[in-house]
């Protein structure tokens, strides 16, 4: 019954709190992934021989994950100034670009689903346990949430890697030897990426496992499903 009681002030707290205006930024931003996927797509054609040899299903791979690395690679540097600095420094959060930029990181992802054919099965609930948290951000208050603080470490550690993505799109559009030092450099990198992201969550809980609530753990549930993405993607860079 308590708990019951806890899940129901949660849910209350989140629909009283609920940032619904952001939500069409979600829809401009997925159109404009979607138009890049075209121009890409038409650009690919045009100029590039072995991308015209590929099934489509192929070709709408590598496109998504050229397009992701270019869009995630622009939050990483947009983060830098306007996210981290202030954030590190002054212990500042800005609400609204926090809610933009998790609206944009999951956009790719959403696109993705709807656009490209044969995903694997863990990509699929990767994909969309990263639009549902999107969503979710958007009742939190980063300025005093530990889950919005978490989201964030989340997000900016996948957007970091965002070379992973061009090597998935690359690697059939060039010479497989030509692109070694690349797989080398994609697996370091998203290594370090992962175990700061997962070293930093654990010190976390284990440093304050007082504050933890039962949203903490509704969230350590569904990233069960991007976590176990993230390992047989790692598994893949390092054979």
């Amino acid at each position: 019954m308590l708990l019951k009681n806890n899940i129901y002030i949660i849910l209350m707290d989140i629909v009283t709190s609920y940032n619904f205006s952001y939500i069409p930024y979600f829809f401009v931003f997925s159109i404009y992934v979607r138009i890049l996927f075209n121009i890409l797509d038409t650009f690919l054609i045009t100029l590039n021989k072995k991308y015209m040899n590929y099934p489509e299903y192929r070709q709408q791979y590598i496109v998504k994950n050229i397009v992701k690395s270019f869009n995630l690679g622009a939050i990483t540097l947009y983060s830098v100034p306007y996210i981290i600095y202030p954030a590190f420094f002054y212990n500042s959060w800005d609400n609204k670009i926090l809610y933009m930029c998790g609206l944009f990181y999951s956009s790719n992802d959403f696109v993705a689903l709807t656009y490209v054919k044969k995903l694997s099965p863990t990509t699929k609930n990767h994909h969309k346990v990263t639009i549902f948290l999107s969503f979710v951000s958007l009742g939190i208050d980063y300025k005093t949430s530990s889950l919005g603080r978490m989201l964030f470490v989340y997000t900016l550690a996948s957007s970091s890697a965002f070379i992973v993505n061009y090597y998935l799109g690359m690697r059939f559009l060039k010479d497989r030897n030509k692109m070694k030092e690349t797989k080398t450099l994609s697996r370091n990198i998203y290594g370090i990426s992962l175990l700061s992201n997962w070293s930093w969550h654990i010190y976390w809980c284990m440093n304050y496992y007082s504050l933890l609530e039962i949203q903490h753990f509704i969230y350590f549930f569904v990233l069960f499903w991007i976590v176990k993405d993230d390992i047989i993607l790692f598994k893949w860079l390092c054979n």
